[in-house]
């Protein structure tokens, strides 16, 4: 219920459409119950109400029916005036049909069990007595003008249940749509939030969450908010409306049996309680797995040259079939769930309370109690079905609510994530000192990356950053970055601690290319400007011939507006690198990050950013975390990192010179070549 409740506070801002819907649907419920009362109606009151008493009336009285020159109306068609004065015990007439002939007797008629024998009538009371009555046989003519006063009532309740009928098409079209627009926007916004939440979420939960999980509950997860709008909330509103309403006219019929049917509801909620906990348990096992699935096969479809390569595609299989089977069987488990506490409960209801219906007005019958009206029978099963019909669609879409409520769970737990705050203030252009004081960072707790880096860097200096795997470059990037916040030590920068500004505001001047570059599915010139308005294509193309990218533009006929597919699929390494060179000089930022940037290209690309390096590093400071140290023999400092400790820093000359970590890293990747 609380889930369901967070949810529904989503359609605040669209209440006009929710009440238009909810009233659609109330009208739509509404005539569903006064259908049955007008076909009982036409039954009790018109076509068997032939047989109920008819008063001999003068002959100008209105609408009177000629029988054998006497003319007869039946008690609410004599004027309300004439009433008091015909209407009495010995002005009774009777017609009846027996055997499918109709008879008219001239008295009234004692009920009990009737025997026509030539033109007398016999009936036998509950007491055992025989009383005797003279009948006349009525030809068609005769039936027919009995039946006459009852034909414009009748023809009035048919227009009016065709005009009803109208009603509801149109009001079920308003309320389907309705709510279809209603889950297709709150899908919308949760979406919309969802992806939001996404770039706010520290960089931490992508590193503990697969890719697959990710997109898996912002589709999909998502996606079963329609359904709880479309048809979820349309079951369960128009059901309990129905069955409150129908219960209310069952009480009206018969107070009896309608107080007897009410024990369905215990019945009903003590098995739909018992469902609803197997369901939950089995849906959120489904989803879990489906969302495992999404990851693997999401892993999969990126690594696809590795499985191959390395011959792993049985391996890769089995994996997939442990989630794949573990989703099957609970599916399985599902089935037989709703197969024994869904339907079969509700047809074994209904075939019960039908038989208690024919039970209870045949000894009724049978002990000629009372005479049984053929239009409250019609009119009971059809309330009973419109009790039933609605129980059935509830148990139907209950596995329905259950995964819609299961995923939206996992949405808001996606949303409930601690976050980032986005801020959009403004700070001038850094200068570009950097200092770290004593900083310690670690990604758990207690479990230091950083060490007691201490490390000074003057505007426009080139710092770069040299170790073995795991000695803690790119976490000093990161940190520097604000990827990840410290707790002891300081960065400031021109003076200032870096977490003094805001994250939005401080990376406006701080840019980053990647060893591994992010392309985004779209075009050259949408991949550097990242769709920035301010960003013209002018400037696009002066800054890639900054960084020396004149042939690997002008080789697409398209230049900078040749698309990107996918992560930049269609891109050679090298080219990927260019365009992400390109995206960090045209920010023009105070401070550049190159995180093994030259790492993974040719030595012709390299050979283009290391040019364009000299143009993009004045003005700014630069950090470059080398993998190969014949490209940073420049460097205004080295920094040497071993375990999170600084172990040497200076010039290339000078850290050669002292033959200590440097000198060993150097030499062992001369002897490489």
């Amino acid at each position: 219920m609380k889930t369901f409740l967070r949810v529904w506070k989503y359609t605040d801002k669209y209440k006009r459409l929710l009440i238009t819907s909810l009233c659609a649907l109330l009208i739509v419920i509404a005539v569903d119950l006064v259908l049955p009362i007008i076909f009982k109606t036409i039954i009790d009151d018109y076509l068997v109400g032939i047989e109920k008493p008819w008063y001999q009336v003068d002959e100008d009285t209105d609408g009177a029916v000629d029988y054998n020159n006497d003319y007869y109306l039946q008690y609410n068609d004599i004027p309300e005036a004439d009433r008091a004065e015909i209407v009495n015990n010995e002005n009774v007439n009777r017609i009846l049909l027996i055997n499918n002939v109709y008879y008219f007797i001239n008295s009234n008629v004692s009920d009990g069990t009737k025997e026509v024998e030539g033109n007398q009538l016999f009936v036998t009371d509950q007491n055992g007595n025989e009383n005797v009555y003279k009948l006349e046989e009525l030809n068609k003519a005769d039936v027919f003008n009995f039946y006459q006063p009852a034909v414009h009532p009748i023809m009035i309740l048919v227009i009016i249940h065709v005009v009803l009928n109208i009603i509801v098409m149109f009001a079920t079209y308003l309320y389907r749509l309705g709510f279809y627009k209603l889950g297709n926007r709150v899908t919308l916004d949760l979406r919309k939030q969802a992806f939001e939440k996404i770039q706010k979420l520290h960089i931490s939960y992508f590193d503990k969450m697969p890719a697959g999980k990710i997109v898996a509950r912002v589709t999909n997860d998502t996606q079963s908010i329609i359904d709880l709008f479309s048809r979820i909330i349309v079951v369960f509103t128009s059901a309990i409306i129905m069955i409150t309403g129908t219960y209310i006219s069952l009480f009206f019929l018969d107070a009896r049996l309608a107080a007897i049917s009410l024990l369905l509801i215990p019945i009903l909620l003590f098995w739909g309680t018992l469902y609803r906990r197997g369901a939950k348990k089995n849906n959120k096992v489904i989803r879990s797995e489906n969302s495992e699935i999404n990851a693997y096969v999401n892993q999969s479809i990126k690594g696809m040259e590795v499985i191959q390569a390395f011959n792993r595609e049985d391996l890769s299989f089995s994996e997939f079939q442990e989630h794949n089977t573990k989703y099957f069987e609970y599916k399985n488990k599902m089935l037989v769930l709703n197969s024994t506490l869904s339907g079969n409960l509700v047809r074994t209801l209904h075939r019960t309370i039908q038989a208690v219906i024919l039970l209870y007005f045949g000894w009724g019958a049978l002990g000629l109690q009372n005479v049984i009206a053929v239009g409250v029978i019609y009119a009971f099963i059809e309330y009973i079905n419109k009790i039933i019909n609605p129980i059935n669609q509830i148990f139907n879409n209950l596995e329905l609510l259950e995964q819609s409520l299961v995923n939206s769970d996992r949405i808001f737990y996606l949303l409930d994530q601690p976050e980032t705050t986005l801020y959009y203030d403004k700070v001038d252009r850094f200068k570009g000192d950097i200092q770290f004081k004593d900083l310690n960072f670690a990604y758990e707790k207690d479990n230091y990356v950083l060490k007691n880096i201490n490390l000074n860097v003057k505007s426009g200096q080139t710092i770069a950053i040299v170790g073995h795997t795991g000695s803690g470059k790119s976490s000093m990037m990161n940190v520097m970055l604000r990827f990840y916040d410290f707790d002891e030590g300081q960065i400031l920068i021109d003076g200032v601690d870096i977490r003094n500004y805001s994250k939005q505001a401080y990376r406006k001047h701080v840019g980053i290319v990647l060893q591994d570059p992010v392309l985004f599915t779209g075009t050259i010139a949408s991949n550097i400007s990242l769709n920035n308005s301010l960003i013209s294509d002018e400037m696009i193309e002066h800054a890639l011939r900054q960084i020396g990218a004149e042939r690997f533009i002008d080789k697409f006929t398209k230049g900078i507006q040749e698309p990107v597919l996918e992560m930049g699929s269609n891109f050679s390494t090298g080219e990927r690198q260019l365009i992400s060179f390109a995206r960090a000089m045209i920010y023009d930022p105070a401070v550049l990050v190159l995180d093994e940037a030259t790492a993974n290209i040719d030595t012709e690309t390299e050979q283009l950013i290391q040019k364009a390096l000299h143009v993009v590093k004045r003005n700014r400071t630069t950090f470059i975390i080398a993998h190969r140290l014949s490209t940073i023999k420049d460097a205004n400092q080295i920094i040497v990192l071993e375990k999170g400790n600084i172990v040497e820093q200076g010039y290339h000359d000078d850290l050669m010179n002292t033959k200590g970590k440097y000198y060993d890293m150097y030499q062992s990747q001369l002897h490489q070549i």
